[in-house]
């Protein structure tokens, strides 16, 4: 343990040690911002790029990721983390993960499982952030049930690919057997062997009770040992419902409100309480910070959507570059979107003016654009964030199209953007769920919303990522309560 918490703690220190600062000035001003750089690795300013290797494609077990080199070890996740989250999650989570442990841990032909799956077949499971947004209500629903919550993702790649459980934390995956009781040629609701739960879509939000009351009878006097469950539709206001549901069973008297693609508060302590990348994304994600002069609550990052909302210019192209890419950055569509991105950049600066700016998109040009120039503040500021200059464009994980020539490695820079931004201090995002996904693991205890729902940018300060506490009117699950926990309140009102 002593040990555990020298690395903790000197590892952070050591970070700041490797790094080499230095100021860029335009003609002899006397404002100036830091850019970070690296003096161990020679490189381009401000930029990095990522060349894909064969030996990543390994699958890893569990133990494969307790590697004793400092450089896969990552201050922001792992199983250091992931007890300090557990103890501030809700008393009925935390009494639900004790029983998932000893469930997982001592598993017999009497443990019963409910699988949260995406098949091959299955039509739109949606991107890595929709597919997890709604796993607190997943949780809510399995400890009801209860069974031991477990995840199938087969499209497009195992999640195993790219995070495990931490040891100490939620051991999500599913028993190897699953695999064989699965038809991958059949979607989630056409399986012969496990029986599939689906959560009606409901008109309004007090509805989802009885939805959810009535699949957690049916699934009590199910005696398969295997059952899976989804929501209707992974649509915003579907997954809202469910994730206020989730918020009533959380907080005493009142809740944060939801809007939009807006993720629970609770969702940084409860992944790092179920995920840690990979070794090999782990080492990568240290690298890729140690050279951008980046160390965990000590810079600010920035997410623009660049292929959604899809933009006039961009229908002319024939293509649906939301999800299958291949936008074009230019003319009226890079006009567009650069002054999206400079906005996005000027919303960060504002939420901490001294700190350095990671910015991520769905674009490789858009990206390689804004870590090239220099974002104007005001008529004598300027910045330039720093960003991974990569040399094709992110695909997409809900692409429908998607075929099999693509490798777990190619799909590596959506969880290394994520994790990244969720390291950071604040956030600022815009539309989609991706960048939200992002300033939930941090906690959403400091982030800018630089879009509209509609895809306009909007101008910062603002008030659209602004906390609200709701009063709780509605039911939960049986009319009683299953904790009482008003600290997560009073912290939350401390925030401010």
């Amino acid at each position: 343990m002593l040990f555990l918490m020298t690395v903790t703690i000197l590892f952070p220190i050591q970070q700041f040690l490797f790094l080499h600062y230095y100021y860029y000035y335009d003609g002899g001003l006397n404002n100036s911002l830091p850019v970070a750089t690296v003096v161990l690795r020679p490189m381009k300013k401000d930029t990095i790029e990522h060349e894909k290797k064969s030996h990543l494609e390994t699958k890893r077990t569990s133990s494969d990721n307790t590697d004793n080199d400092d450089y896969s070890f990552l201050t922001m996740y792992g199983s250091h983390r992931a007890l300090d989250s557990i103890k501030k999650l809700p008393a009925w989570l935390q009494n639900y993960i004790k029983w998932h442990r000893d469930q997982t841990q001592n598993a017999s032909n009497d443990t019963k499982y409910v699988v949260i799956t995406c098949m091959p077949k299955d039509g739109f499971c949606g991107g890595l952030s929709d597919r997890l947004r709604p796993l607190p209500f997943l949780l809510l629903f399995a400890s009801q049930v209860p069974r031991v919550l477990c995840i199938h993702f087969l499209k497009p790649q195992s999640l195993e690919n790219f995070l495990l459980p931490p040891s100490n934390g939620l051991d999500w995956r599913c028993p190897p057997e699953v695999a064989s009781l699965l038809d991958e040629s059949k979607e989630t609701a056409k399986q012969p062997i496990i029986r599939a739960y689906n959560i009606d879509r409901c008109n309004s939000e007090n509805q989802i009770v009885p939805c959810a009351q009535t699949k957690i009878d049916y699934m009590r006097k199910d005696d398969g040992k295997y059952l899976s469950i989804k929501l209707v539709s992974n649509d915003v206001a579907s997954i809202n419902k469910a994730l206020y549901l989730f918020q009533r069973h959380s907080y005493v008297d009142r809740m944060p409100s939801l809007d939009n693609w807006a993720f629970v508060d609770l969702m940084g302590d409860i992944f790092r309480v179920m995920f840690e990348p990979i070794t090999p994304l782990a080492i990568r994600i240290n690298q890729t910070m140690a050279q951008l002069g980046l160390v965990e609550n000590h810079y600010s990052s920035v997410h623009t959507r660049c292929r959604y909302p899809v933009y006039p210019a961009a229908r002319h192209q024939g293509k649906q570059v939301d999800k299958e890419g291949g936008l074009l950055f230019a003319n009226k569509t890079k006009d567009a979107l650069i002054d999206i991105m400079e906005n996005a950049i000027n919303c960060a600066h504002q939420l901490d003016p001294h700190l350095p700016i990671y910015f991520a998109s769905d674009h490789d040009d858009a990206t390689r654009y804004m870590i090239t120039h220099d974002t104007h503040l005001n008529s004598t500021q300027y910045i330039r964030p720093v960003g991974i200059n990569r040399k094709e464009e992110p695909l997409h994980m809900g692409n429908l199209e998607e075929s099999h020539e693509h490798k777990a490695v190619d799909y590596f820079s959506i969880f290394e953007d994520l994790l990244i931004i969720g390291g950071s201090k604040c956030v600022a995002h815009g539309v989609g769920s991706f960048g939200s996904f992002g300033a939930a693991i941090t906690g959403n205890r400091c982030r800018a919303i630089h879009r509209k729902f509609n895809g306009a940018l909007v101008k910062c300060p603002n008030d659209r990522a602004l906390k609200r506490l709701v009063p709780i009117t509605e039911p939960i699950l049986y009319g009683q309560n299953t904790q009482n926990n008003a600290n997560l309140v009073a912290d939350l009102q401390g925030t401010g």
